[in-house]
């Protein structure tokens, strides 16, 4: 089981998984000659995917769905809601296509679950996505306004995470927006702070996560350096080292990441060859030790 980000921020967004029965692909912020390229990058082919998992409607997320799912002839998996509000995004589309998902009830693509959980952000419905096949788990959460115990309970134990660091604190206060931009992301339905990100992080490894992709970052807020260092001190404060008791590092906004492998942990970069979804012990959705979890 792998993963990477082909582009992550408010200039588009997209995460590709690829399982032992499914590739799949959560958001298409980008047309469709970049989706093309980015997935070349890793020798990937837009045409052998088997779905989009749509998080929410705004711009950033859904902006190439519709082209991807004309030329692709790609399925689309989304809730009622969000599907309602990005119809005007997505343009004209094979209707058959479209599947409606409900948040905290798993669902399939091929022979992989896949479980869509609530995030609080300020779009109708917005979902964050848990994949898991035979070889390992991943999770993708990349717009939130805080860690909330919904997402907590979802993402409890998964081995990979694709986890929102927006924004510095101090370069959103002294920076050039205005008020009422700066208040929305910071609010409950905005975004996560590099801090707030530092302490989902520490949760997230307390609970089992080895592998974490700071995502989202903010282009005028927020840099790759602030967040790892925000975040790697976070954890150290805690007793974790990354590098070592865990893997960090963030999502570029305008090139792929480098890939985690699940099942290895293994980190590949852009020109690497022998990229092969290793399969491990079964590794079930049960999130049965979750449920009680505490802020």
């Amino acid at each position: 089981m792998l993963s990477f980000s082909l582009r992550s921020g408010s200039s588009g967004n997209s995460t590709y998984v690829g399982t032992s029965s499914a590739r799949l692909l959560i958001d298409c912020g980008l047309n469709g000659r970049q989706l093309a390229r980015a997935l070349s990058v890793y020798d990937l082919d837009p045409a052998e995917l088997d779905a989009i998992l749509l998080t929410h409607e705004h711009v950033d997320h859904c902006s190439g769905v519709g082209v991807a799912m004309r030329r692709y002839n790609l399925p689309l998996y989304l809730t009622e809601k969000t599907y309602l509000a990005a119809r005007s995004s997505l343009g004209k589309i094979d209707e058959s296509l479209v599947h409606l998902i409900t948040p905290e009830t798993p669902f399939a693509v091929r022979d992989t679950e896949i479980l869509p959980f609530s995030t609080p952000h300020d779009a109708v419905d917005s979902v964050g996505f848990r994949v898991l096949d035979s070889s390992g788990d991943i999770g993708v959460c990349t717009d939130l306004g805080y860690f909330s115990r919904d997402v907590r309970t979802a993402l409890c134990g998964c081995r990979v995470v694709f986890l929102e660091s927006n924004y510095d604190v101090d370069m959103l206060k002294t920076g050039p927006y205005p008020r009422f931009l700066k208040q929305r992301i910071a609010g409950r339905r905005g975004h996560l702070s590099n801090e707030e990100a530092g302490e989902a992080a520490v949760w997230l490894v307390r609970y089992g996560t080895e592998a974490l992709s700071l995502s989202h970052l903010s282009e005028n807020n927020n840099n790759p350096g602030r967040a790892m260092v925000t975040v790697r001190e976070a954890l150290l404060k805690n007793g974790i080292r990354a590098g070592q008791d865990c893997l960090l590092q963030t999502s570029p906004r305008y090139k792929c990441s480098p890939i985690f492998e699940s099942a290895s942990l293994q980190i590949e970069t852009e020109g690497s060859s022998n990229i092969s979804t290793k399969r491990a012990e079964s590794n079930r959705l049960d999130l049965r030790g979750c449920h009680d979890v505490k802020r």
